[in-house]
């Protein structure tokens, strides 16, 4: 995936229909794993039945000898798990979060740094963004990048890595010789006039980056000027000169929300390893006590 990134674009998380709903040749590797691991569920299923049948037919009633087939039960639920979170796992519309919250659910986002490495040819090899999650009047800080979701609700809802850069947040306008920052959808008063930042058009829309004013004219209409980024471009907007000077950009990631119902299933298969682990050690310390 390193090597080829392009091929695995969309693919996040544990999600296994990715490589189902468009197959291409370069995923062979994972319908060969697919495959293989299909049939170790299979081999485990039916040995730890058989194994089971043995015992309970033999009427064994040591607890300490089912440690081995609660330990390959586990390893069968852990499968399972993740079959079940591939397959049936949800995932919301993608959301930009720069640096002011933003919604998502019932939780709440904001970036307040980004770092990022890459590889010699210029493609991404490490993203690291520093996130602050809010809800109900609790904040926390939380870590977010390719592979490292940010998980919520016990780990059934995660925030995942879709996309990551800088995005604009406010622009620089020189207004009869005042240079002033705004946001987009700010108003101001031009020469007794109010106008409203509209919008930010960006390339490829635009050769060059565009504001869009709107301003009320006459018989109650709408003017719409437009002004290009450059001291150049100087715009007469009411009366007064108007330059559009410079673009402020903040980092921003673009995440998906995802929701995964193999939770239950993980935490029974942590369960099983647990407890089997634990009757096998004493199985075997009781066998070396009494030799």
């Amino acid at each position: 995936m390193n090597y080829c990134p392009e091929s695995y674009e969309g693919l996040s998380g544990e999600d296994i229909t990715f490589f189902f709903n468009e197959p291409k040749p370069i995923h062979i590797w994972f319908y060969l794993m697919f495959v293989a691991f299909a049939m170790y569920g299979i081999c485990i299923f039916i040995c730890t039945l058989d194994s089971i049948l043995r015992k309970v037919k033999a009427r064994s009633k040591k607890v300490a000898l089912y440690g081995a087939s609660i330990v390959h039960i586990g390893f069968l639920v852990t499968l399972v798990a993740h079959l079940v979170g591939g397959i049936w796992s949800e995932s919301g519309r993608p959301i930009t979060v720069s640096n002011t919250w933003v919604q998502a659910g019932e939780y709440e986002l904001k970036v307040t740094g980004l770092d990022s490495t890459t590889y010699p040819n210029g493609m991404p090899r490490k993203i690291t963004a520093q996130m602050k999650i809010r809800k109900d009047g609790e904040e926390y800080d939380d870590t977010l990048g390719y592979n490292n979701p940010v998980l919520v609700d016990s780990g059934t809802k995660q925030f995942l890595l879709r996309n990551y850069g800088n995005m604009p947040n406010a622009v620089v306008m020189n207004i009869d010789g005042q240079t002033v920052t705004l946001n987009i959808k700010d108003v101001i008063e031009i020469n007794g006039t109010d106008v409203l930042i509209a919008n930010l058009y960006m390339p490829p829309q635009f050769p060059l980056p565009v504001l869009q004013l709107v301003s009320k004219g006459n018989n109650d209409k709408y003017d719409q000027t437009y002004v290009r980024i450059g001291r150049q471009n100087v715009q007469n907007v009411k009366g007064v000169d108007v330059i559009f000077q410079d673009i402020k950009s903040t980092p921003a990631v673009v995440v998906t929300t995802k929701k995964n119902p193999s939770i239950p299933l993980t935490l029974i298969a942590i369960g099983c390893f647990g407890s089997g682990m634990l009757l096998v050690v004493f199985r075997t310390a009781y066998k070396m006590v009494r030799v």
